[in-house]
């Protein structure tokens, strides 16, 4: 006779009062209520009253249950954790206790978190936990793989219309959530529940992005996902990815993907709130049959699944209807007890729940791509570099001219064209002229100059040839290109302008005359006015003598 299991139900919420308490008191033959743990002090008192749970096995943690186990106050086989999927550590804690779980998925709500408890059973070598999917062992999901093999398989869809919990849980008379927790201890509890989605989902994912994975994904397409893996194995890629409306979280999913074997998927769940009916739908095609399997939710116990099959022989349709002999969770609970007593291979434990978990995060990243954004984290911009000051801007380094390079070679920046090279000679011969960038007016020294009035402005007296000399000079080396050096007048001499070619010893002494005014300053000034009144009384040969020999 098979043993009877101790069973503690971890977790009094909605799918442990309408799916696994019922099958626990109709099948007593195997199972005995042994414990009760929920967090709300409201909920534990109102489950435990109405499943007949004595006051001294209800606990309000898991610590407390396995402090009670190991004190044997109370006798535990295994448990069924139906949390809200902040139950790793939990889970964890039961393990080491040797305590098998079937856990209601999640499992967790990022890969890390579920490989944790991967680790831990390849660690310790023993299978201990057996997911929560009922439809998996469903007997019409069974016929099915016998039905149509693998290798004939030409489409695999499945169909599911979720309604809001009325249809789903109103005959259980579920005891109603209790917020009878300490203000710090939900704050606490929700920003936990924050941070497993987040890491789920990725920094990049929006709080729409974080409900759809959970209310939609997890709690839905996941299981579509775990039934067809049952039958023909998990699913190898994913090809095309939908969710409509726009905006409407969880709204309706499709997903087309591939098993391993090349086969076709095709997943569609719609969220429905005013529907007035669950519905579940598989339909399997291949060359000779079509099969239809219509799927009860697990929460109607009394309800049975049904699989409809039709084929052509002889040119005859034929069709069969095949009812299953007892409803999906007390098949999975009956799983459950060979897991437990007999170690018999579940169809789904975690490592399985890691890869669906991974599944489902893709199946988001392609929801999120087509919206034109993504799960990753933005990246960092690039810092700018800060704006050099002015002086180092102005600082730009210049080619000066060495003094061993030849007279008048001028080094020209990158931006400016180079000049061309001014050959000088020795002063006792004449130089060779530089043409300036404009023509300069040349004065001769033969003509007569016009003696300027007492009151003329400076500009008009007879320092006025010095400056206009300097003028030239100042106006040939503006024009040349941007950053010119003029060579050393050390090491190439007196630079000689001409600016008559007929008579260049008289240029060279102008520009000496020039340079003795730009020496004295001020006073040569005073000095040329001086000149000038000179000038005007002893005529126009003294002033042709003071030009020919200036500084005699």
């Amino acid at each position: 006779m098979p043993k009877t299991l101790n069973i503690a139900v971890i977790g009094a919420g909605t799918m442990a009062q309408s799916v696994h308490l019922p099958v626990l008191r109709r099948r007593w033959d195997r199972f005995t209520l042994s414990a009760v743990v929920d967090h709300s002090p409201r909920r534990l008192r109102e489950s435990s009253q109405n499943w007949g749970v004595q006051e001294e096995r209800r606990f309000e943690t898991v610590a407390d249950l396995v402090s009670a186990v190991r004190a044997k106050r109370v006798e535990v086989d295994a448990v069924v954790l139906s949390t809200d999927g902040l139950h790793v550590d939990d889970l964890l804690a039961l393990l080491r206790r040797g305590i098998p779980a079937l856990v209601e998925p999640p499992l967790g709500f990022s890969a890390e978190e579920v490989a944790r408890i991967v680790d831990f059973e390849r660690m310790t070598g023993r299978r201990l936990v057996m997911m929560a999917y009922p439809q998996q062992y469903d007997a019409v999901v069974e016929e099915i793989a016998e039905r149509i093999a693998p290798r004939d398989l030409r489409l695999l869809s499945h169909d599911v219309l979720m309604p809001a919990a009325q249809p789903l849980f109103g005959h259980a008379k579920v005891t109603a959530s209790a917020y009878d927790l300490p203000g710090d201890t939900r704050t606490q509890r929700r920003k936990d529940m924050q941070a497993a989605v987040e890491a789920g989902t990725g920094e990049g994912a929006t709080q729409r992005d974080r409900d759809l994975y959970v209310k939609g994904l997890l709690t839905g397409v996941a299981h579509q996902a775990a039934m067809l893996e049952a039958i023909y194995g998990p699913i190898g890629q994913v090809r095309f990815v939908r969710h409509w409306p726009k905006g409407v979280i969880p709204g309706s999913i499709e997903v087309l993907a591939e098993l391993t074997g090349g086969a076709p998927v095709r997943l569609m769940w719609h969220y429905l709130p005013f529907a007035p009916e669950y519905v579940e739908t598989v339909e399997v095609l291949s060359a000779r049959r079509r099969l239809v399997a219509d799927v009860k939710a697990p929460s109607h116990g009394d309800s049975r699944s049904t699989l409809t099959a039709r084929e052509k022989k002889s040119g005859t349709v034929i069709e069969e209807t095949v009812t299953a002999n007892t409803g999906s969770a007390e098949a999975m609970w009956q799983a459950f007890h060979a897991f437990v007593e007999k170690g018999t291979e579940p169809l789904a434990g975690p490592a399985d729940e890691l890869r669906r978990v991974e599944l489902m995060r893709s199946v988001l990243a392609s929801i999120v791509e087509a919206d034109g954004r993504t799960l990753d984290p933005e990246p960092e911009p690039v810092p700018v570099p800060e704006p050099e000051s002015d002086s180092e801007e102005s600082a730009e380094p210049v080619e000066t001219v060495e003094p061993a390079e030849p007279a008048g070679a001028v080094k020209p920046t990158e931006h400016a064209e180079p000049a061309k090279p001014v050959e000088t000679v020795p002063p006792a011969e004449p130089a060779e002229t530089v043409e300036p960038a404009e023509p300069v007016a040349t004065v001769k020294p033969t003509e007569p100059v016009e003696a300027a009035p007492a009151s003329a402005p400076p500009e008009q007296g007879p320092g006025a040839d010095s400056r206009q000399t300097e003028t030239s000079a100042n106006t040939q080396e503006a024009e040349s290109p941007v950053g010119l050096q003029e060579p050393d007048a050390a090491s190439v001499g007196p630079m000689t302008v001409s600016v008559d070619a007929a008579e260049p010893q008289a240029d060279v002494d102008a520009q000496t005359n020039a340079d003795a005014h730009n020496a004295a300053g001020p006073q040569a000034d005073v000095n040329a006015w001086a000149d000038m009144d000179a000038k005007t009384d002893t005529g126009q040969q003294a002033e042709g003598d003071e030009q020919r020999a200036p500084g005699a």
